[in-house]
C-alpha cells in the first residue's frame, strides 16, 4: 500500500470508525454493520475494500486489524490529539502579540489601563497557556 493509498484509506470518517471498532476486537461483517449503524452492505463492503492492507480476515473468519491498521489508527489518533493543540498555542501566541502590538501602535500603551489591565492579563494568559501546553500536555512544537 503506497502512502497515497494509506491516506486515502484513512481519509474517511467511517473508515476511521471501522478501524476503531476493529481495534477493540475482531468482528464479523454483520457486527461491524450493526455497531456502526450502516444501512447498506455494499457501502460497508466498499469501505472495507478501501482499508485493504489495514484489515484482514483472520482464521476464524472475523475482520481484524493488521499491524499496519493499528499503526494507522495510532497515527490518526495522534494527529487528532496533538494537531489542534499546536495550532491552538500558535493562535494564542498570535492573539497576545496582536493585542499588545495594537495597544502599542495606537498609543493606548500610554494609558494606565494598558499597564494595569491589558498587559498583565495577556502576559499571565500566555504564560499559563505555555505552561499548560508544554508541561501539562507535553506538546513539542517540533515534530
Amino acid at each position: 500500500m503506497s502512502s497515497d493509498d494509506l491516506f486515502d484509506a484513512i481519509s474517511h470518517p467511517l473508515r476511521i470508525e471501522i478501524l476503531k471498532e476493529l481495534s477493540k476486537r475482531p468482528r464479523r461483517f454483520a457486527e461491524i454493520k450493526r455497531e456502526l449503524k450502516i444501512e447498506s452492505s455494499g457501502l460497508l463492503d466498499f469501505h472495507l475494500k478501501k482499508l485493504d492492507d489495514l484489515i484482514m480476515i483472520n482464521k476464524d473468519g472475523l475482520y481484524a486489524l493488521t499491524e499496519k491498521g493499528f499503526a494507522a489508527l495510532q497515527a490518526v489518533e495522534a494527529a487528532n490529539k496533538y494537531g489542534w493543540q499546536k495550532r491552538s498555542f500558535y493562535l494564542n501566541l498570535a492573539a497576545f502579540i496582536l493585542i499588545n502590538a495594537y495597544c502599542l501602535l495606537t498609543g493606548y500603551s500610554h494609558s494606565i489601563y494598558y499597564w494595569m489591565i491589558v498587559l498583565p492579563l495577556t502576559a499571565a494568559w500566555i504564560v499559563f497557556y505555555s505552561f499548560w501546553t508544554f508541561v501539562k500536555r507535553r506538546i513539542r512544537l517540533k515534530s
